[in-house]
């Protein structure tokens, strides 16, 4: 609750006790102050909807970026070519990957 809204409240129990808040009705007064703190309650609430989306953007942000790396990975034409190792073998980048970039990216989505 705010501190203005606080006031508020303390002052016109005063003047109720003091019998000098006879020009506006009570409940009327009552009603303004269950309004004002039910409109609070929302606000907090949008507050905290807002914020959980903002956590799901940047969770699906992070996501793309990795399936983004990976894709590129395979689609670099380059990495279908033969590259002699340290052995006289030859692999290509994607067979020595076999599907890791992939399974590492999907794997994120677990956590």
């Amino acid at each position: 609750m705010t501190e203005r809204l606080e006031e508020i409240k303390e002052i016109y129990r005063w003047a109720i006790e003091n019998s000098i808040a006879n020009r506006i009705a009570d409940s009327d007064i009552e009603w303004l102050i269950n309004r004002v703190e039910e409109l609070e309650k929302e606000v907090e609430k949008q507050k905290n909807r807002k914020y959980i989306k903002m956590r799901q953007r940047d969770d699906f942000m992070k996501k793309a970026q990795r399936y983004k790396q990976a894709l590129e990975f395979y689609a670099d034409k380059e990495n279908y070519f033969l590259k002699q190792r340290m052995t006289s073998s030859f692999y290509t980048p994607i067979e020595l990957d076999k599907g890791e970039k992939a399974r590492q990216a999907l794997e994120c989505d677990d956590d």
